[in-house]
C-alpha cells in the first residue's frame, strides 16, 4: 500500500515540476519583451541618427548658401556703385 508520506513526495514532486514549468514560462516572457524592446531602441537609435543627418545636411546648405548669398550681395553692390558712377 501506499503510505501518506509517499503520497506526499509525489505531490510535492508534482508541484515543484509545475513551478518550475512556471518559472520558464515566465523567464521566455521576460526575454522575449526584452527582445522587442531592444527592436524598438534600435529602430529608435536609426531614426535618431537619421534626423542627425538631415539636419547636419541643413546646416550644410545653409552655410554654404550664405557664403553664396554674401558673394551676390558683393556682385549687387558693385553694379549699383558702378551705376551711380556712371549717372553722375
Amino acid at each position: 500500500m501506499i503510505e501518506a508520506q509517499e503520497i506526499l513526495y509525489i505531490v510535492i514532486a508534482f508541484c515543484v515540476l509545475w513551478v518550475t514549468a512556471f518559472i520558464c514560462w515566465l523567464v521566455y516572457q521576460v526575454v522575449m519583451m526584452l527582445k522587442a524592446i531592444n527592436a524598438v531602441l534600435e529602430e529608435v537609435k536609426w531614426s535618431i541618427q537619421k534626423v542627425e543627418q538631415a539636419m547636419q545636411g541643413m546646416k550644410n546648405k545653409f552655410e554654404n548658401g550664405s557664403g553664396h548669398l554674401s558673394k551676390l550681395s558683393d556682385h549687387v553692390k558693385k553694379a549699383v556703385d558702378s551705376l551711380k558712377t556712371k549717372k553722375k
